[in-house]
């Protein structure tokens, strides 16, 4: 016997849930479900009735769907009539569906919890779509003794596996004899109807700057011309797709390509340059300067072309009562090491990431990128990164403190005189000038002579951050606790109050944590050539 593809003439209210809560999202495809009661009747007498679909994102979204049907009963025993079902989006209410006072009751009541979700295949590249369906039937069988309608409830699990779409029929009924003869039915199914409408990723794109130092030529993404570059020169390639690129500059006398990796909404720095003759491979080279304004030794980094600063072993007052949050007064020692004279410039961050293929940090300054400005928007692991490529570390707090304010327990680098535009950055406002350029501010100088340690920007250091430590710390050579969440910045910055420019003065920075106002510095252990004084050669 066929089934005609007709809506049943019963008592009957489906209602239906699907609830994708939990499933695995599928890159943003589209559901399209329709629901649709089919039925086999007894006779060809007309029916009429509804259907309803609905589009839903597989990622998670709740959507109802209620079908209602109402079969008016004689009071001892069923009435055949003309019957229709009637449709509605939405949570289903049975008060708007109560025909108790017609002499109707809900025959039948058909609920449907579907999840859907996305499987991979061992046999197909493609994701299968799996339907896990809960079906929950309340079938009518009389009425108790307080004239209220009885139900007989019962569930059923089903699943069903598409690669695109397909059909599913789900039994909801199948009529005995006296529903044959009261309903004029055989059976009853919902057939669900799915579309899965696949949707075209996102299209992401991240952006390179390619600097040629020696050569110029044609310069080639992915084997496709881009232009010309001439020996020297930058060139913006935006707008390209994230992923493996090949950029590779053209001339008659040589190619020169590299390959990076572009990530959504960065900028990737390649420097084509011909290949300079190989050196035996050493961690770092240290060029002599001779002694600062102060007195104290000098070296140049090769890799980073900054200027480090050799700071003598010795006790020193750590902490300050009276700067913000009064920091515990104690007394440390720590050893002889070296620190960079100024906070890391735009112009040696841009050489990092050119050599390394890091990007750039995610977010511009409003304000811009200036070569000789302190590099900002870097996060502790960043700056970490950075320090150990150029064969150096981040300082301890400890160490920069004892930098920052030399043995005389002054309060700022400079003395106890107060923060002024001499001195230091501090004070300005967002929207207007921020950070300035390194090393113009020499009034400020710290007693090693060290530029800019309170002020223009926030510092990292390798300490995890505790308010306590102070009370438990070492005396010789802190290093900070052994774990947390969050890392010490020290020395203030361009929007700081002048009391936070104080030597002492502690805050944090939880990891990840990224800000305009947020820089550093490295610091460096004494190579042996220098701690024995066997004369100041480059090494």
């Amino acid at each position: 016997m066929t089934i005609p593809r007709v809506l049943v003439s019963v008592m009957l209210i489906i209602l239906a849930m699907s609830h994708q809560a939990g499933a695995v999202p599928p890159g943003g495809d589209k559901l399209e479900m329709s629901f649709e009661v089919i039925v086999n009747p007894v006779d060809d007498n007309p029916l009429t009735g509804c259907e309803s679909s609905a589009k839903v994102d597989v990622k998670g979204q709740d959507w109802w769907i209620s079908f209602a049907k109402v079969q008016p009963l004689a009071e001892k025993g069923w009435e055949k009539s003309n019957n229709d079902i009637r449709c509605g989006s939405g949570s289903f209410d049975r008060s708007s569906l109560d025909f108790k006072g017609s002499g109707g009751v809900h025959y039948l009541i058909a609920g449907l919890s579907i999840v859907a979700r996305l499987h991979p295949s061992a046999l197909i590249p493609e994701k299968i779509l799996r339907l896990n369906i809960t079906l929950s039937l309340q079938k009518f069988t009389g009425f108790g003794a307080d004239g209220e309608p009885v139900y007989v409830k019962s569930v059923e699990k089903r699943t069903f596996f598409f690669l695109e779409g397909g059909d599913a029929f789900i039994p909801l009924l199948i009529a005995d004899r006296k529903e044959n003869e009261a309903l004029g039915i055989y059976e009853v199914f919902m057939k669900i109807a799915l579309n899965r409408e696949r949707a075209e990723p996102a299209d992401v794109y991240g952006i390179i700057l390619v600097t040629s130092g020696r050569e110029g030529g044609e310069l080639l993404l992915d084997g496709g011309e881009t232009g010309n570059i001439s020996a020297g020169d930058e060139m913006l390639l935006q707008n390209v797709p994230v992923g493996l690129r090949e950029v590779k500059l053209h001339n008659s006398d040589t190619d020169i390509g590299k390959v990076v990796r572009v990530t959504a909404n960065r900028t990737v720095l390649v420097d084509l340059n011909l290949p300079e003759p190989k050196k035996k491979p050493l961690l770092y080279r240290l060029e002599p300067l001779g002694k600062n304004t102060q007195g104290y030794d000098e070296y140049l980094r090769e890799q980073d072309r900054a200027v480090v600063v050799k700071i003598p072993a010795g006790e020193f007052l750590m902490g300050n009562k009276d700067t913000e949050r009064s920091p515990h007064e104690h007394r440390v020692y720590v050893s002889d090491f070296m620190m960079d004279k100024t906070g890391v410039t735009w112009a040696q961050y841009k050489r990092f990431a050119e050599a390394t293929g890091v990007p750039l940090p995610a977010q511009e300054p409003y304000w811009g990128i200036h070569d000789d400005h302190p590099a900002v928007f870097v996060t502790w692991e960043n700056a970490k990164t950075y320090c150990e490529w150029t064969g150096a570390r981040l300082p301890t707090e400890a160490e920069r403190e004892k930098a920052a304010r030399g043995t005389d327990a002054r309060k700022y680098p400079w003395g106890n005189e107060e923060p002024d535009a001499q001195r230091a950055v501090f004070r300005r406002n967002w929207g207007k000038e921020a950070t300035a350029a390194v090393a113009t501010h020499p009034a400020g100088a710290s007693p090693y002579g060290l530029q800019d340690m309170g002020g223009n920007v926030w510092e990292w250091c390798s300490d995890w951050y505790d308010d306590d430590y102070y009370n438990v710390s070492p005396y010789t050579d802190p290093k900070g606790p052994s774990s947390g969440n969050a890392h010490v910045v020290r020395g203030g910055s361009w929007d700081s109050r002048p009391d936070v420019l104080s030597a002492s003065c502690r805050s944090w920075g939880h990891r990840g944590y990224r800000e305009g106002d947020f820089g550093f510095r490295c610091a460096m252990n004494i190579p042996r050539r220098i701690s024995s004084n066997q004369g100041l050669k480059p090494f």
